[in-house]
């Protein structure tokens, strides 16, 4: 969903809740360990499928970074190889293991992650560099973000073409550029249906849904909408990464959890819920079919039918970390969870949202030499094109999200901007008095109309009459301020002089200068 309105809705594809699934219990995949532990020690040194680098909260780790690596299923964990003051050391990884419910649809690929500690100055696993430490500041900072193909019948995006679908090269260039920090706010999984017949010129070969899953994700269609296309990056710099509503439980979530979040105990945030029922009892009471493990190669999951459903929406706690930009100046960013909601609807999720942004507030508190950005995967203040606006809605404006707009009421004061994505293209919008907005949603997925989007006279949280959308509510004031371009392409940002400016380059996926925006003082303008 990309913020389409559908009779003041947002467009979404309805899957069932229950259906039934292949059920295995991954927590047996220990019991893989005397079968298949041979191929595993002639693995150790394997190169690995991808390793890279991502932010964490320093309550994880000091050093605020933790590696991560993907590796075949018949590999053991490899170590990450690292120099420090105190010369070489070993640091093992450990496996971030699916739900169990969720473990057949990520049979093909073990993930490992490991915190790095402070002090290092290289790191590799198994040949493959990572980034080992932040610098001691910061000077370019890589904004991309929505990057995924898109295949959900009848939509397709052409997955086969550089120009239809330039992650790989917007990739590369990112990684030339030799940012310090990567963010991505979010929406990597685009992989939804299978290829349709008609569209195999466009879509051909990429992975569809594991058949019954209650969710259309899986290791295969991760490696190919997000993992390989973005490797370029992986070597360069730190990636902070914050889930989209493509990475909801019903759609993309458990992947995400279990590659590209950096936190501890979340791998199986999006595991799948048995539903009660004659089919699920019966396996139940039937105990869990063992997995067969050869001597080399992955576990074969045995077959048991059981009743699933997506696991509900939910919220992740806001996480937050800090770059240093100069010897007195930081910047804390803040990450908010938003991918539920709606975006032209007000819905009683809204409340529950809210918890979201007032963690984010306490995590932000303004200190000495510190400024703070807020990133969401919905934009706060975005505006949509007016050609998408429903005909028959005489009082719906272009102004998107009104969800976050509620949820965040009176807690933004702390930020200088506010990053997010899921429109499919490159906008900055000033309210007077609040944050500045940017949306980067430009990093691949098939992209927005290329046209209307003069601001509505009226200010967000306002209907088109004026009056307030939520009685109790204040409407912003109209925008002062709005910049948007529909091409392909990424950011970088280079702070400037004065405490809380930024100078952030626009680029096409050629590497071609497409703008450039200037944040100051809270207040953001482009040419």
């Amino acid at each position: 969903c990309r913020g389409r309105p559908d009779n003041g809705g947002c467009v979404t594809r309805t899957r069932i809740d229950v259906v039934a699934v292949l059920g295995v219990l991954a927590l047996l995949v220990a019991g893989c360990a005397d079968g298949g532990s041979s191929a595993d020690k002639q693995a150790a040194g394997a190169e690995p499928i991808a390793a890279f680098t991502l932010m964490a909260p320093a309550d994880v780790t000091a050093s605020q970074l933790v590696a991560r690596a993907l590796v075949s299923a018949g590999q053991a964990c490899p170590p990450v190889k690292a120099t420090g003051g105190s010369g070489p050391v070993s640091i093992p990884m450990t496996e971030r293991l699916p739900g169990p419910l969720a473990a057949p649809a990520f049979s093909t690929v073990r993930s490992c992650s490991a915190n790095l500690p402070s002090g290092l100055t290289s790191a590799s696993i198994a040949g493959a560099s990572i980034p080992a430490a932040l610098p001691a500041t910061v000077s370019k900072v890589a904004l991309v973000a929505d990057t995924g193909c898109e295949v959900d019948d009848p939509d397709v995006q052409d997955c086969k073409s550089p120009t239809g679908w330039p992650l790989a090269t917007i990739a590369s260039k990112v990684a030339a550029a030799k940012p310090d920090v990567i963010l991505d706010p979010g929406d990597y999984y685009y992989l939804e249906s299978a290829c349709p017949a008609n569209a195999q010129a466009k879509c051909g070969g990429s992975v569809p849904p594991v058949p019954g899953m209650p969710f259309y994700e899986s290791s295969e269609g991760w490696l190919q909408d997000v993992i390989r296309p973005m490797s370029a990056m992986f070597p360069v710099a730190p990636m902070a990464m914050l889930r989209g509503n493509h990475e909801d439980c019903g759609r993309a979530g458990n992947g995400f959890f279990l590659y590209l979040d950096p936190r501890p105990g979340t791998e199986n945030t999006c595991e799948p819920v048995q539903v009660a029922g004659p089919a699920a009892a019966k396996a139940q009471a039937a105990g869990p079919k063992p997995l067969k493990c050869p001597e080399t190669g992955p576990c074969t999951p045995r077959v048991t039918s059981i009743a699933l459903k997506p696991a509900g929406p939910q919220l992740t706690p806001t996480w937050a970390f800090t770059l240093p930009v100069t010897a007195s100046r930081t910047l804390r960013l803040a990450m908010v969870d938003n991918a539920y909601g709606s975006d032209k609807e007000l819905t009683p999720w809204t409340t529950e949202q809210r918890k979201s942004y007032q963690q984010a507030q306490t995590l932000t508190t303004p200190t000495a030499g510190r400024e703070s950005w807020l990133l969401g995967h919905r934009p706060i203040f975005g505006l949509m094109s007016k050609t998408e606006i429903p005909p028959n809605e005489p009082q719906a404006t272009a102004w998107t999200s009104d969800g976050q707009m509620v949820s965040s009421y009176g807690l933004l004061s702390n930020y200088s901007m506010l990053l997010s994505a899921h429109l499919h293209l490159t906008q900055a919008v000033q309210i007077p008095g609040q944050p500045a907005s940017l949306v980067m949603g430009n990093g691949g997925a098939d992209l927005e109309p290329a046209t209307g989007y003069t601001p509505p006279k009226v200010g967000p949280l306002a209907n088109a009459d004026g009056t307030a959308m939520v009685s109790t509510l204040k409407p912003y004031p109209p925008a002062s301020f709005t910049w948007t371009k529909v091409n392909f392409g990424y950011a970088i940002a280079s702070p400037q002089q004065a405490a809380g400016a930024w100078s952030i380059k626009q680029f096409d996926y050629t590497g071609a200068g497409t703008g450039t925006c200037s944040l100051a003082a809270k207040k953001i303008s482009c040419t």
